[in-house]
């Protein structure tokens, strides 16, 4: 009878494939980490672009509709509620909640609280953080048909990364010395939209591709800078002009500054250590993506901006008849 003698594998060559497996386990992760975070960053800002895209398209469906661009604040500028333009394209947006929300209340009246608190995803960047509360409270205002004006209303709205301008702040020296609006703040009425009234698209002569519509402004309530959460929540502190809600005001002014400076406003010095893009989400363009931020343009292109663009760029894109030329790779 032939014995057949089983041989024990070996332990030492049993652990060194182990490791060796470990070890390219360990390599191929490292490796495709880098292309994931690639992955992950493009379809934030496909995601963002995605979104500007139906809100231009709502925007101008809206245009249509009602011969010129939405009030982009209403709320103390006339006998109007409080409320801005995410509220007037809500309509062309949704459809059913649009034909749910009363605009003849203020947005944050209980009888709009419902749609008003639904997080709406066209208005929230992918990239943004997601655990916001933008919480307003405040009392009926006059223009609002609600008789009660005595008690404290408060809704916790859903957010809005995207926001129009009411004004430019531009420096003067440097390159603001060639600002010609007549005015540091751009004069508040040149730009896209209006306060309380539908502009047409024939009032904007510096042509609709070359004028701002919205920028991307994430982050709101809470104040960024350069990367950095700063403080606590302060977009005018949840009142009834607060930013950072989609059916709130829908306006800001918007200003380069000097990204070493804690004023946000008038820090910008006209020269090229000024920055629009990232810096700040106050006055700034702002978004979470590596390389700059999303603007939707008048005639619902959406474009992605860098920090190369500089601060008399940025104010004449803001401004609908400066009369002034701007070579498209400035943005």
């Amino acid at each position: 009878m032939t014995r057949v003698l089983l041989q024990r594998p070996r332990r030492g060559g049993a652990l060194i494939d182990c490791l060796a497996v470990v070890a390219m386990g360990a390599i191929g992760a490292c490796l495709l980490l880098p292309a994931l975070a690639d992955s992950r960053q493009l379809s934030d800002v496909n995601g963002c672009t995605a979104n500007l895209q139906a809100l231009g398209k709502s925007f101008l469906a809206f245009e249509r509709s009602h011969g010129g661009l939405p009030p982009r604040r209403t709320g103390g500028f006339g006998n109007i509620p409080y409320g801005g333009w995410g509220a007037q394209i809500l309509p062309q947006l949704n459809e059913k909640l649009g034909g749910e929300f009363k605009g003849d209340y203020d947005f944050f009246d209980p009888i709009n609280k419902k749609v008003v608190e639904t997080r709406i995803s066209e208005f929230i960047c992918p990239a943004a953080p997601a655990d916001r509360k933008v919480v307003i409270r405040s009392n009926a205002s006059a223009a609002s048909i609600n008789a009660n004006k005595d008690t404290l209303f408060e809704v916790d709205a859903g957010p809005n990364d995207y926001i129009s301008c009411n004004g430019f702040f531009m420096p003067r020296t440097g390159y603001g010395m060639a600002w010609n609006d007549g005015g540091q703040n751009g004069g508040n009425q040149r730009q896209a939209m209006t306060d309380t009234d539908n502009r047409p698209l024939t009032d904007i002569t510096d042509g609709l591709s070359l004028t701002i519509l919205i920028v991307e402004k994430a982050g709101a309530p809470a104040a960024w800078r350069v990367g950095k959460k700063i403080g606590n929540d302060d977009m005018f502190a949840g009142q009834n002009n607060s930013r950072g809600a989609w059916a709130g005001y829908g306006s800001i002014a918007y200003a380069p500054m000097n990204p070493t400076s804690s004023d946000v406003l008038r820090s910008a010095r006209g020269d090229s250590t000024d920055c629009s893009v990232n810096c700040n989400n106050t006055f700034g363009i702002y978004g979470f993506h590596e390389k700059g931020a999303n603007i939707l343009l008048c005639d619902g292109a959406v474009r992605f901006v860098t920090p190369k663009l500089d601060g008399l760029t940025f104010g004449r894109l803001t401004t609908r008849d400066d009369g002034q030329l701007i070579a498209d790779e400035a943005f």
